[in-house]
């Protein structure tokens, strides 16, 4: 009987894995042939583009992009193909804004700084409404980001988000470097069925709103052995009103950020849940997990462990673990976050760990368990102010903010908190105590 069940999921996964990729491998159009030329200064968009017509009018196979290195403009993909990159295959995005395209029908929900929050999309690759698409091979893209912001880094007018998948399904990214970005580099809304395996993304610490993978109201999503060093958040999950993000799974990662490396929101006026973080690396960010509860929404079931956390970033005040209810706006609801667990966990910084509910809406039901935390600096918090998420949004008369309390770790507001096996090694020479309480109710506490 067991040999039966084996033998019937094994075929059931074989299925399933062959319907994820694209069909008609045989059919391989190459992008030389449709008149791309790999010089780095030819503008090869309607090139490659009738390459990718004319693969999805076969009903899909290999889009092939060859050795050299391709500019282009924004290019629309199509389901059913797998883009393929061989050794030496650099896709580069055009230095000029005019070469991006501004697809009809949606404006861009996420806050840029110094930009309108509805700028209208320009994006490098369009994923808008695509199913069964695969990225792979051992290939680069390079965005160009230098030519898209000042020498102090303000931006200019670029394309927002670089990538850009909307409404699609069944997408795998694999091994693939992507370098440069202008601004957010993969940005998955209201999709699913989402791989990323293997692959590096590299940006300058100093980019602005360089967000390594952004997920916006999607589901099913699995991010397995990748770099990612960023100048904004490496992984942030964000909700629009009505929308869910669920069922996502990050392990064997190493993450660099100027900003988090692991966010929620500051979009939350959905719902976060069932979400997994494990065997995770981080370095040189400025929060190792964040959870910013701005709009209203639920945070619950989400699970952080076997983390390693040090410090390094460029910002004197480092936060290994954030977690605030607040509000954007006076008129915004207080959200729930519920049945969040941390475990297993190093930490090596000279920050502090800061996790705040509000009197009308504690943090419930808490977890901390395992945890070392090395603080082996004195960094004064004296007249630190609460992290808002983005720079624009104002603080409010009515905010509590408890970040300069002279302590390692800092709670507020909880509603049953486990605390089991916590380990605190402070600075010797340090004036802030170990851990401050305030209206918290612990159920367990072993510290």
């Amino acid at each position: 009987m067991n040999s039966k069940i084996n033998l019937a999921l094994s075929i059931g996964l074989s299925v399933f894995l062959w319907s994820c990729y694209p069909k008609n491998q045989n059919n391989i159009f190459n992008i030389i042939d449709f008149g791309a030329q790999g010089d780095s200064i030819t503008v090869n968009t309607l090139a490659i583009q009738k390459a990718i017509d004319a693969c999805s009018a076969a009903g899909g196979g290999m889009v092939l992009f060859p050795k050299g290195k391709f500019t282009t403009g924004t290019l629309t993909l199509k389901s059913s193909i797998d883009y393929h990159f061989h050794p030496g295959a650099i896709l580069i995005g055009s230095a000029r804004i005019e070469d991006y395209n501004a697809p009809a029908g949606e404006n861009n929900i996420m806050l840029i700084a110094q930009q309108p929050q509805h700028e209208t999309l320009r994006v490098l690759l369009d994923g808008t409404g695509v199913s069964n698409v695969s990225f792979s091979g051992q290939g680069i893209i390079e965005g160009n980001g230098k030519y898209f912001w000042d020498e102090n880094y303000t931006p200019s007018e670029r394309p927002v988000p670089w990538i850009s998948f909307r409404h699609a399904e069944n997408i795998t990214i694999r091994d693939l470097t992507f370098q440069n970005s202008p601004s957010h580099v993969i940005r998955f809304q209201k999709s699913s069925q989402i791989t990323i395996d293997g692959i590096k993304i590299i940006n300058d610490p100093r980019s602005p709103n360089t967000d390594g993978i952004d997920l916006v109201d999607s589901r099913n999503a699995f991010i397995s052995n990748s770099f990612i060093s960023t100048g904004d958040d490496a992984i942030c999950l964000k909700t629009d009103a009505g929308g869910v993000v669920e069922n996502i799974v990050v392990t064997n990662c190493i993450l660099e950020s100027d900003d988090a490396a692991l966010k929620f929101g500051t979009g939350s006026a959905g719902i976060t849940r069932f979400c997994t973080f494990n065997n995770i690396t981080i370095n040189k960010s400025r929060y190792g997990v964040s959870l910013f509860m701005l709009e209203g929404g639920i945070f619950e079931m989400n699970s952080f462990s076997n983390l390693i956390i040090t410090k390094g970033s460029r910002h004197k005040q480092e936060y290994p673990i954030f977690i605030d209810v607040d509000k954007k706006r006076p008129h915004d609801e207080y959200g729930l976050i519920n049945h969040i667990t941390f475990n297993n966990l190093i930490i090596r910084s000279g920050g502090k760990i800061l996790i705040n509910g509000r009197p009308e809406q504690p943090i419930r039901n808490l977890e901390l368990s395992n945890i070392h935390f090395i603080v082996d600096q004195e960094v004064d918090f004296s007249q630190a102010s609460k992290p808002r998420g983005n720079k624009n949004f104002p603080k409010l008369p009515e905010s509590i903010d408890r970040s300069s309390v002279p302590a390692h770790v800092t709670l507020g507001y909880i509603d049953n908190l486990t605390m089991d096996n916590i380990k605190l090694l402070p600075d010797p020479v340090g004036k802030r105590k170990n851990i401050d309480f305030e209206n918290v109710k612990i159920s367990k506490r072993d510290f």
